[in-house]
Protein backbone atom coordinates (compact mmCIF):
# COMPACT_ATOMS: atom_id res chain seq x y z
CA UNK A 1 0.00 0.00 0.00
CA UNK A 2 2.95 2.26 0.89
CA UNK A 3 4.53 1.51 -2.47
CA UNK A 4 1.15 2.51 -4.27
CA UNK A 5 1.02 5.59 -2.88
CA UNK A 6 4.50 6.61 -3.09
CA UNK A 7 4.41 5.76 -7.11
CA UNK A 8 0.95 8.23 -7.14
CA UNK A 9 3.25 10.97 -5.35
CA UNK A 10 5.71 10.75 -7.15
CA UNK A 11 3.49 10.73 -10.25
CA UNK A 12 1.99 13.94 -9.37
CA UNK A 13 4.87 16.10 -8.63
CA UNK A 14 7.25 15.16 -11.44
CA UNK A 15 4.49 16.03 -13.87
CA UNK A 16 5.00 19.79 -12.81
CA UNK A 17 8.56 19.57 -12.58
CA UNK A 18 11.28 19.52 -15.21
CA UNK A 19 14.19 18.48 -14.19
CA UNK A 20 15.95 17.69 -17.00
CA UNK A 21 15.28 18.50 -20.81
CA UNK A 22 13.15 15.31 -21.71
CA UNK A 23 9.73 16.17 -23.13
CA UNK A 24 7.25 13.75 -21.72
CA UNK A 25 4.30 15.67 -22.75
CA UNK A 26 4.45 14.98 -26.40
CA UNK A 27 3.66 10.64 -25.43
CA UNK A 28 0.37 9.85 -24.31
CA UNK A 29 -0.73 9.77 -20.66
CA UNK A 30 -2.15 6.24 -20.79
CA UNK A 31 0.70 4.42 -22.18
CA UNK A 32 3.79 2.52 -20.97
CA UNK A 33 6.73 4.63 -22.79
CA UNK A 34 4.98 8.02 -20.69
CA UNK A 35 5.30 5.74 -17.44
CA UNK A 36 9.19 5.35 -18.18
CA UNK A 37 10.02 8.70 -19.28
CA UNK A 38 8.36 9.97 -15.77
CA UNK A 39 10.13 7.39 -14.01
CA UNK A 40 13.50 8.46 -15.99
CA UNK A 41 12.87 12.21 -14.85
CA UNK A 42 12.26 11.53 -11.40
CA UNK A 43 15.36 9.05 -11.21
CA UNK A 44 17.45 12.18 -12.67
CA UNK A 45 16.10 14.48 -10.21
CA UNK A 46 16.54 12.31 -7.27
CA UNK A 47 19.83 11.93 -8.18
CA UNK A 48 20.55 15.72 -8.35
CA UNK A 49 19.07 16.48 -5.15
CA UNK A 50 21.06 13.48 -3.06
CA UNK A 51 24.26 14.91 -4.58
CA UNK A 52 23.39 18.13 -3.29
CA UNK A 53 22.45 16.66 0.14
CA UNK A 54 26.42 14.99 0.37
CA UNK A 55 28.60 17.74 -0.78
CA UNK A 56 26.29 19.62 2.12
CA UNK A 57 26.94 17.01 4.65
CA UNK A 58 30.74 17.11 3.46
CA UNK A 59 30.50 20.63 3.88
CA UNK A 60 29.07 20.75 7.79
CA UNK A 61 31.28 17.91 8.58
CA UNK A 62 28.30 16.27 9.59
CA UNK A 63 29.33 12.88 7.44
CA UNK A 64 31.99 11.81 9.20
CA UNK A 65 29.87 12.06 12.42
CA UNK A 66 27.47 9.95 10.95
CA UNK A 67 29.99 7.28 9.94
CA UNK A 68 31.41 7.77 13.50
CA UNK A 69 27.95 7.20 15.09
CA UNK A 70 27.15 4.31 12.46
CA UNK A 71 30.20 2.36 13.36
CA UNK A 72 29.50 1.52 17.16
CA UNK A 73 28.06 -1.12 18.01
CA UNK A 74 26.29 0.44 21.35
CA UNK A 75 26.11 3.63 22.73
CA UNK A 76 29.11 2.77 25.51
CA UNK A 77 31.41 2.27 22.60
CA UNK A 78 30.01 5.64 21.27
CA UNK A 79 30.56 7.46 24.50
CA UNK A 80 34.41 6.19 24.82
CA UNK A 81 37.26 8.40 24.94
CA UNK A 82 38.99 8.04 22.58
Amino acid sequence: MKKILLIIITFFFTQHSSATGVDCSKLDKLSKDYGKCIAEKTKDKGKLIKEKINSNLEKTGLKEKYKKFDSKKTLKDLFKKE
